[in-house]
């Protein structure tokens, strides 16, 4: 078992473990039950919430179980595969609301001020016509327009903060289970690794990723779209908006334009090679995990709130359910992102590994006096 199949087995047994003590403590009335709350689940409105939280304590149990068992090497391929779809299929759709959605899609937009802040102070450090061009300009806007809108920003705030402190213990059951049923999911896909259907799916997913992640960066398209709308006096998606709720849904705008450019850097050179602006990471290479991680998941987040979206759009008129599933595609985006990913993981992993082996022999080279520089040796 390698290192890393061993660290992802680890992390899903710890993350069950956690999720199996977070059930226990609602059964034991320690606290009450996040499932409670109106759509945090799918099997809560089918069952009930009391249903729902045995339900998340018998998959934690059984995630726990299964990972000590394949850490002590007495669960097979075959055992890890069933375990991990099953436990992707509990905690990624039966026990998923839409919270991971909007949770994810939150702490992106909360981050995105200070992402342009560094951003623009790159620029202004790197480059010497962009500086004055973009760099400058942006940093003055942006504070400017800070403090001319500072009654709105402290009302995202106040906002925001409202939110954590009412729907704290949700967001943390959001987490824990995306976390867990993604760590699930890399168990399986582990474990899947190397048999012939991976290899022909792969050879597949190679050939086709640069169309596969054009259209995973169309994914963020129509909602950063609709949220710009509500810069103008014709807001789409919300009623009555005040100033607050305008600089919010730019800012939520903004993690969705992220989520493009840094969709597209999958296929760009930048996603391999930090470009210069980056401090102290310029002309290295971009460690496949740090595009790998993220990437999934948010995929992972995306596939998990498929179900729950289409769910709640079925209660809507017909032409509700159809502006909601264009907004929030989140029946093709998150498997469209899926595949980027992996094409992104399958085209980096033997390029890398070419360099590691070009690179061992000269660094042997340089370890050995009589063969670290053989010109000097013809020269003596």
């Amino acid at each position: 078992m390698s290192r890393l199949v061993r660290a992802t087995l680890l992390g899903a047994t710890v993350a069950s473990g956690a999720t199996a003590l977070l059930g226990l403590s609602w059964l034991a009335g320690l606290r009450p039950t996040a499932y409670a709350v109106p759509g945090a689940a799918l099997l809560a409105q089918l069952a009930g919430a009391d249903a729902a939280t045995v339900v998340h304590v018998l998959a934690g149990l059984t995630g726990v179980a299964a990972g000590i068992a394949a850490l002590a090497g007495a669960l097979g391929t075959r055992g890890r595969t069933v375990t991990a779809a099953l436990q992707v299929a509990v905690l990624g759709f039966v026990l998923q609301g839409t919270g991971p959605l909007s949770t994810v899609g939150y702490l992106v937009a909360m981050a995105m001020p200070a992402a342009v802040v560094v951003l623009l102070v790159q620029v202004v450090r790197r480059y010497r016509v962009a500086r004055w061009t973009v760099g400058v300009p942006g940093l003055a806007l942006l504070l400017g327009g800070g403090f001319l809108l500072r009654d709105a920003v402290a009302g995202v705030v106040r906002m925001l903060g409202a939110g954590l402190a009412e729907h704290g213990a949700g967001l943390i059951l959001s987490l824990l289970l995306l976390v867990t049923g993604a760590l699930w999911a890399a168990v399986g896909a582990q474990a899947l690794s190397g048999t012939a259907a991976a290899e022909r799916a792969t050879a597949w997913v190679l050939r086709h990723r640069t169309a596969i992640t054009i259209v995973a960066a169309t994914g963020p398209l129509p909602y950063a779209l609709v949220r710009l709308t509500w810069l103008t006096p014709w807001p789409q998606l919300g009623f009555d908006i005040d100033l607050s709720a305008r600089v919010w849904g730019l800012t939520l705008s903004s993690g969705a334009w992220l989520g493009v450019v840094l969709t597209l850097g999958l296929i760009r050179p930048w996603g391999e090679v930090f470009p210069r602006w980056m401090p102290g990471l310029a002309g290295r290479r971009v460690p496949v995990a740090a595009a790998a991680v993220p990437g999934g998941l948010v995929a992972a987040t995306l596939i998990f709130s498929t179900v729950p979206m289409l769910v709640m759009f079925s209660d809507q008129t017909l032409g509700q359910a159809v502006l909601g599933a264009i907004v929030f595609p989140c029946w093709y985006w998150g498997p469209a992102l899926a595949l980027a990913v992996w094409g992104y993981v399958a085209h980096r992993t033997p390029v890398d590994r070419a360099r590691e082996n070009r690179a061992e022999p000269a660094e042997q080279a340089a370890r050995v006096p009589g063969l670290a520089s053989p010109v000097a040796d013809r020269r003596g």
